[in-house]
């Protein structure tokens, strides 16, 4: 709602005044934590009211950093023009496609509703917002109230129940709802582009008939031709009437106003309904695999929890949970954690079941996103596979939503609205009141307490549909001799794996061919200008790139300390695997899978194509290729080096290096051929790469939860991550530092130092932060609350705040 209580606090007191004005400051910011928690009246819909609209007060939010939403009058009477037909909003269209009205059993009234678009004027330009209330009263003199530029929706184009999903995001995660809402819209309609492109039709009436014969000689002669070219029972696009009449418009409103003609709108769709496949398949499902899809299905627990080994079929089990719901005719949001997994389950899903599958990930194109979004939203597609943002798509009959590799970090977004997927699904399935079934072979230790606890139904498939799990080696690279990071032990691996006709999988999980370039002469490492980073060498593109801010920098021709002039690349990214493997194999096809090699849908297609059909001897591949993917020839992964997790500061470590271990290789041996994982380490005694293949994931999370609760870490805790980012690290320090000392301690809060962040500056800006941590949530996000209340309070140009909840590491 509105937050009218940030607006009486003293925005000129500076966090480093005198006391009184810190007394002010702080005392003003005590009152505006009450006003914002306080309940607002609202109308919650506007169905049953005259289009006389003087009296209502529209609030809207808005795409903008600012925790608030903003109030608009609406208009005194909403022209017919307005919405998705108006010259604005079709200049706005540009060639968006169009679809069909009667698909969508829209309202025919545009009063504004909770859930539309409107166009507004904020602060001399126009924003596209969305209507969170319509109330009849505001606490603002209405003069001083803009109003509403127009309505572009014929409709609410976010639901109430997407709406309360936004809210609840928002509030958890301490963003603004302007922008938590951004997530919800494909990227043209955040533009204001209209969701239908309508088209208004009229025909002749019977009395326009009667009318055109008996005042033939009598009216006048446009209004006659115009009466003329109508056939009975034709329609005829307005377009093609003012192509006729280029004076149609002047008589228009005469005519159906004497119900002469009559008019319709329709949306006409150049989107063909998705063809139903001709068959289905169904599986054949083990006993263990059938009894859980048995329980799901009559049970129908709200949150289910599959945890299954790497191979064991959790793929077939949602397939058969999802055809029930099929059946019933509901829809199915299945959600993947990346781009290279949806091609794989189109094939598994279209394949096992006759259903219209679409697909959502950041490789389409905006029309091709916006696309599949209306034809989930018109019920026109049965079953969505996506990533991240495909939560947030509104289904016409939603009942089953599937979350699969449900530890895996790339459900959280990091950027712009910091949010876990996994945690809205969650919330996403209360609001919709339908079931949701996550799955995983290394649940997180989060969903490991949940389940100890009962918070989910737990199911267990502990054995592989075929084959038994791989074998494990560790190699000590301190005994083994090397070249280039792959050790001779490796090499002879892959030439007797390859000589069998079976493919071997490389993970390395970072991109180009060097991380770090170094000066011979002075030692100085090139480094990024504008982050806190080495600069990767691609060989690709012969430049330095970094991937962190994105900036490329030409291959330098001397030093920039010395002036020296030679240079060694050092360390080993996929670029130079792929060259060391393809010299040392020359009669293997070796295949880079990796974003720099993967940049869209069809190169995605064609990389997994060329794995599945054994083309590809030799795959060098990082984080998209560990996770999921089903290749029964893969009978020897190789992890070159995962010893980088064991320095990390970061109390997850542990957790990350077992999920990455058994992820990786749960890619072995998948099929009737037995498997080998060759684990490269310069620390071979570490007890992870001994426990963990002998008593399986689940108990080493187990004990490795018994050291969390002593040192009352997460999951027994909760944390919340306060960051401040300046243009010099003492500015961002000291700021900080102010904010903390103006808010009240809480007993139940502990506030670590001030400290710089693992990657100190990224794009330019300084970053620092503290950790709150807490055994009660309401007392760490009061004090989160408070911060950024104070924040705002006191907002400079070159500082930025960011509240992360929940964080899972501190880069």
């Amino acid at each position: 709602m509105a937050d009218k209580g940030m607006e009486e606090i003293a925005v000129g007191d500076s966090l480093n005044s005198k006391q009184g004005g810190e007394i002010e400051a702080l005392s003003a910011v005590k009152n505006a934590i009450k006003r914002s928690e306080a309940p607002v009246e609202v109308v919650e819909a506007v169905e049953e009211i005259d289009h006389d609209l003087a009296e209502l007060v529209v609030e809207v939010a808005l795409p903008c950093p600012l925790y608030r939403t903003f109030e608009y009058l609406a208009p005194a009477r909403w022209s017919e023009e307005d919405g998705t037909d108006s010259a604005a909003g079709k200049e706005r269209a540009g060639k968006c496609k169009s679809i069909n009205q009667r698909d969508l059993d829209l309202a025919t009234s545009i009063v504004p509703q909770q859930g539309m678009r409107v166009a507004v004027n904020f602060a001399r330009r126009e924003m596209i917002g969305i209507i969170l209330a319509i109330k009849r009263e505001s606490d603002y003199p209405r003069e001083k109230l803009k109003p509403i530029e127009q309505l572009l929706d014929r409709s609410p184009i976010i639901t109430s129940k997407l709406l309360s999903l936004a809210e609840r995001i928002a509030h958890y995660y301490h963003a603004p709802i302007g922008e938590v809402l951004q997530l919800f819209l494909p990227t043209p309609l955040r533009q204001g582009r209209p969701l239908y492109l309508s088209e208004r039709y009229y025909q002749i009436t019977k009395e326009g008939i009667a009318w055109r014969e008996e005042e033939a000689n009598r009216a006048s002669r446009a209004k006659i031709a115009i009466l003329n070219f109508f056939e009975a029972g034709a329609r005829y696009r307005e377009s093609t009437l003012l192509t006729q009449f280029p004076n149609f418009k002047n008589h228009r409103r005469a005519l159906l106003d004497a119900t002469l003609i009559e008019s319709e709108d329709h949306l006409d769709s150049e989107i063909l309904p998705a063809q139903m496949p001709s068959k289905e398949s169904p599986l054949q499902l083990t006993a263990a695999q059938q009894q859980i899809v048995d329980s799901i299905v009559r049970d129908a627990p709200p949150l289910s929890f599959i945890e299954g080994v790497t191979g064991s079929g959790k793929t077939a089990v949602y397939t058969e949970i999802a055809r029930h719901h099929l059946a019933r005719g509901e829809q199915v949001l299945m959600l993947v954690p990346e781009i290279g997994l949806t091609p794989q389950f189109v094939t598994r899903i279209e394949s096992a079941l006759a259903v219209r599958v679409a697909v959502i990930h950041s490789q389409l194109s905006d029309n091709e996103r916006l696309e599949a979004w209306r034809n989930a939203a018109l019920g026109r597609i049965d079953l969505l596979i996506g990533t991240r943002s495909a939560l947030f798509t509104p289904f016409a009959r939603l009942g089953l939503m599937i979350i699969d590799e449900a530890h895996d970090s790339s459900y959280i977004q990091r950027d712009g609205v910091r949010y876990s997927a996994h945690n809205s699904a969650i919330w996403r399935a209360h609001f919709e009141d339908i079931p949701l079934v996550m799955g995983s072979a290394t649940p997180t230790y989060e969903s490991v307490r949940n389940i100890a606890e009962g918070r989910f139904s737990y199911y267990q498939l502990p054995e592989r549909v075929s084959g038994a799990m791989p074998e494990w080696e560790i190699i000590d690279l301190n005994e083994e001799k090397n070249y280039d990071g792959i050790s001779t032990r490796v090499l002879d691996e892959i030439e007797a794996t390859i000589a069998r006709k079976e493919q071997v999988l490389i993970f390395l999980n970072r991109r180009g061919f060097s991380p770090v370039l170094t000066c011979l002469d002075c030692g100085t490492i090139e480094e990024c200008h504008h982050c806190s980073s080495y600069l990767n060498f691609h060989r690709t593109t012969g430049m330095l790139h970094c991937h962190h801010c994105g900036t490329r920098y030409p291959y330098p021709t001397k030093c920039r300390s010395c002036g020296g002039t030679h240079f060694k690349e050092l360390g080993a990214g996929t670029q130079k695997i792929e060259k060391v493997l393809a010299d040392a194999f020359p009669l293997a096809n070796v295949l880079r899978f990796d974003r720099d090699n993967v940049r869209n849908s069809r190169e995605l297609v064609e990389n997994l194509t060329q794995i599945g059909e054994q083309s590809a001897d030799i795959i060098v591949g990082t984080q998209m290729l560990a996770k999921g993917h089903d290749f029964p020839n893969i009978t020897l992964v190789v992890l070159l080096n995962s010893d980088g997790l064991f320095f990390a500061n970061d109390f997850r470590a542990d957790e990350k290096l077992a999920q990455l271990l058994m992820q990786v290789s749960g890619r072995a041996g998948r099929g009737e051929k037995k498997g080998k994982v060759l684990v490269q380490t310069m620390f071979p005694d570490n007890a992870l790469f001994h426990q963990l293949p002998k008593i399986g994931y689940q108990a080493y999370a187990q004990e490795a939860l018994e050291v969390r609760q002593i040192l009352n870490l997460p999951p027994y805790s909760y944390q919340i991550l306060v960051q401040v980012e300046a243009r010099s690290e003492s500015e961002a320090t000291n700021y900080l530092e102010g904010l903390l000392n103006h808010i009240e301690p809480d007993p139940e809060v502990e506030v670590t130092p001030v400290m710089p962040n693992n990657l100190k500056r990224r794009q330019g800006f300084y970053r620092v932060h503290v950790v709150l941590q807490s055994e009660r949530r309401s007392s760490l996000h009061r004090m989160a609350h408070r911060i950024r209340l104070l924040y705002e309070a006191n907002t400079r140009s070159n500082l930025r705040l960011l509240i992360e909840v929940d964080p899972i590491d501190f880069t």
